[in-house]
């Protein structure tokens, strides 16, 4: 495979994407080997500014400012003495320098504030341990911990968009850092039969957990305007998404009826009309080829919605930009 094939054959780990509230960006990444990128497609100009790391370094958990001005990511170096950590950083969506931020050694799932000045995240100090959540003022690189508590581990962090705290989807909670780091198998499911999906309202308050009976395989993707949770349910025969209300209640938004059809990764938009999703192409063995389609459908409770526009990735005009690690 040439290095521009390489280049344009942005995929993304399942549930690893980024967007924008109105989903006319979605950020993708790969890597492998010496090769890691972090693609963001402008799906209204048709094309992708790929941002390619200068060092051996997995790029993962895409983030993009509500502008689309700007990507958070996690770096993660490939050498074996290092494995696992994983930095934060900061880079112009059309390449350059990267800026590292916060003063942990390991960071997972970044999202930005309603105004773009600030980021959600969890941060540890040990890869793969137990992890805070903590917000980052992007202007002064102050970190501050929304909760003295600490979480197991964590999945997806996200902003109530009325500015009324936060949702996280993470195993937990444990009073203090001290406690989680003390219990191998921290899970607020098995120890209180409840969903990972918790609400902080106010800095300080021990979160809250948010129930739902939606079965088996759901998981958090994101909060729209309405302050109402987008849960996924993978099913053998399909994958469905749902609104959930404060009080549980289910309201189907969009479903894909083949198993075969299940997205790699997806997201809502912010007015919860629109539901984007990416899949990878595999061949008829099963392997995977070097191609994906962007996919944008109307929200409603029909078979996937209406289309209202889908993408191939080699229909995409590529822009290769360098992304220098310090």
């Amino acid at each position: 495979m040439s290095d521009q094939e390489d280049y344009v054959s942005i995929v993304t780990v399942p549930g690893e994407i980024g967007v924008t509230p109105d989903l006319g960006r979605v950020a993708l990444t790969n890597w492998g080997g010496d090769f890691s990128a972090i693609g963001v497609c402008d799906l209204h100009a048709g094309s992708v500014e790929v941002l390619q790391a200068n060092r051996k370094a997995g790029l993962r958990m895409p983030a993009l400012s509500p502008d689309g001005k700007t990507i958070a990511f996690t770096a993660q170096p490939m050498e074996p003495r290092l494995d696992g950590l994983a930095s934060l950083c900061l880079a112009p969506a059309r390449g350059g320098e990267a800026r590292r931020i916060g003063a942990r050694a390991y960071y997972v799932a970044p999202s930005f504030s309603s105004d773009g000045g600030r980021l959600l995240v969890f941060a540890g100090d040990k890869a793969y341990g137990p992890v805070q959540l903590v917000e980052i003022d992007l202007t002064s690189g102050a970190e501050a911990a929304v909760w003295s508590g600490a979480f197991n581990g964590g999945s997806l962090t996200a902003y109530d968009p009325t500015g009324a705290g936060y949702w996280v989807h993470a195993q937990g909670p444990a009073a203090s850092l001290e406690e989680a780091n003390g219990w191998s198998a921290l899970d607020y499911d098995t120890k209180n039969g409840s969903p990972r999906l918790f609400r902080i309202l106010r800095q300080g308050e021990t979160p809250r957990p948010f129930t739902v009976n939606l079965g088996r395989g759901w998981g958090l993707v994101g909060v729209t305007n309405d302050e109402v949770v987008l849960g996924t349910v993978a099913l053998e025969t399909g994958s469905r998404a749902a609104l959930m209300n404060r009080q549980g209640e289910a309201r189907l938004l969009w479903r894909s009826p083949r198993s075969g059809e299940l997205p790699d990764g997806w997201a809502v938009s912010a007015d919860a009309k629109r539901v984007l999703t990416v899949r990878i192409h595999k061949d008829d063995a099963g392997n995977f080829l070097d191609r994906y389609d962007i996919a944008v459908f109307e929200t409603g409770s029909g078979e996937s919605g209406k289309i209202l526009s889908k993408v191939l990735s080699s229909d995409l005009r590529a822009t290769n930009h360098d992304l220098k690690l310090s």
